[in-house]
């Protein structure tokens, strides 16, 4: 009975996690003693070190074990003394004949053999009718463990920027002309409301503004400079995974654009070169997909940032002759704010 009662002890030791500043190692922590009563520890019959509680009730004592008993681990006992102004820990190894108790004092056995190590801390709660211990090879902790709030439901606002990427305004300004160059990748911004119904369902609107891509060429006999400036509204249901604070999520939905592709061409060879301009307005619906993460520090305020692929798609306004197919990716980061209650 001895031997598996110093075993559970043991597996204890290493399994458990206590969150009760910082103890270093081989120290006796007493929790819910009264406050300013003194706590001492005592190994075998030496006194190894006293504390005075706080106004919460708890003690840190270091024991120096190797000091005082010459050695880095002991197999021992554990009692506690409970007394009108003091709390008193044994520590009394193996061979040792236990101290008689004070007369006034009520003394708890904490049962078995317990290994006491170099390494180790002890915690004994005396708050209850009877102490309880708990025993630890390594560091304890006295703070309260931080609680994060869960990411939020209800109504949101956000905003953010970062890069966007047209597929083929180049292709589509250059067709065969070589050599033609541009820029589809720019920066944008975005904002927009959502909305969270459960903490895994939710949806938005976003506006994104994404910065103009741009084509252009020179040859022997004219130049050409294109440039596509649109404009996205995206409007996506949202499937969430709640691990705390952070919630990454996916989202589908479909998107609405307008868009204005304008082309000035000048003719260089002429006496009196001219320039065309040529422009294209389109707007129409297609489709987006994405997903992202949103990390809540409270409960009002986030940051996020995401991933979406999203259509660009639609005919000519004014019954004008013409098409856009494209197809914007964009990498957006922000931050997000939860209002109401």
């Amino acid at each position: 009975m001895m031997v598996t009662r110093r075993l559970l002890a043991i597996a204890a030791a290493l399994n458990l996690t206590v969150c009760v500043g910082a103890a270093s190692a081989q120290t006796v922590i007493v929790r819910n003693a009264p406050p300013d009563s003194t706590v001492e520890v005592v190994l075998n019959d030496i006194p190894a070190g006293t504390g005075k509680a706080n106004e919460k009730g708890d003690v840190l004592v270091s024991v120096g074990m190797s000091e005082h008993l010459m050695k880095t681990e002991t197999d021992a006992q554990i009692f506690v003394d409970t007394c009108p102004t003091l709390r008193r820990v044994l520590v009394i190894e193996r061979a040792v004949q236990v101290p008689v108790q004070d007369a006034g004092c009520t003394r708890r056995d904490m049962g078995g053999m317990f290994l006491i190590k170099a390494v180790s801390s002890l915690v004994i709660d005396v708050g209850g009718p009877s102490p309880t211990l708990l025993l630890r090879q390594g560091k304890v902790s006295l703070d309260p463990p931080r609680v994060w709030k869960p990411a939020p439901t209800g109504l949101v606002i956000f905003g953010g920027g970062g890069l966007t990427k047209f597929g083929d305004v180049i292709v589509t300004a250059c067709g065969t002309l070589s050599p033609c160059s541009g820029d589809q990748t720019t920066t944008g911004y975005t904002f927009g409301v959502g909305y969270w119904i459960t903490p895994i369902f939710g949806g938005e609107a976003a506006y994104v503004k994404p910065g103009n891509a741009t084509a252009g060429a020179t040859t022997d006999t004219f130049r050409f400079d294109s440039e596509f400036d649109a404009q996205v509204l995206l409007l996506q249901g949202k499937v969430g995974i709640p691990l705390g604070p952070i919630r990454p999520y996916g989202q589908v939905g479909g998107t609405y654009h307008q868009a204005k592709f304008h082309t000035n061409q000048t003719m260089t060879q002429q006496p009196s070169p001219n320039t065309l301009s040529y422009e294209l307005r389109t707007r129409g619906w297609s489709w987006t997909f994405g997903g992202g993460v949103e990390i809540w520090f409270s409960s009002i305020f986030g940051i996020y940032g995401e991933f979406n692929s999203s259509g660009v798609k639609g005919v000519a306004e004014d019954d004008a002759e013409g098409l856009v197919d494209e197809r914007m990716m964009s990498v957006l980061v922000g931050a997000r704010v939860r209002l109401g209650g």
